[in-house]
């Protein structure tokens, strides 16, 4: 490769759109979810499968439930998506985090498993 199209590569992945918001881990089989909000959704999805994959995820029934059925068993979804603001002082950790409140509080008075 040379060093034009390594610079082209380069800049093309500093210039990606990276997607912030709540994303789930959803048991196929038992339909349980498990709702993560995250400044960045792809990062978050490769690190928890790694996670996952080593048994040492944050939440011990996901994880034993992940051992027990396999990664087939399982989907990852964004919820929903947060949009960049234009206001350099806007606080995405913030909003993020007030969506995934507001989408616990959806899921549990449509009495959706949490785990």
């Amino acid at each position: 490769m040379d060093k034009e199209q390594k610079k082209l590569m380069r800049e093309a992945f500093d210039n990606r759109k990276v997607s912030m918001g709540v994303l789930s881990i959803r048991n196929l089989e038992t339909n349980k979810t498990f709702i993560k909000s995250t400044i960045n959704a792809e990062a978050w999805e490769n690190k928890t499968k790694f996670i996952l994959k080593m048994g040492q995820f944050e939440n011990a029934e996901l994880q034993a439930d992940w051992n027990r059925l396999g990664e087939d068993q399982f989907q990852f979804e964004m919820i929903e998506e947060l949009e960049e603001n234009e206001n350099q002082y806007f606080n995405y950790q913030k909003e993020l985090q007030k969506m995934e409140a507001r989408i616990r509080e959806s899921y549990n008075k449509k009495e959706n498993i949490l785990y």
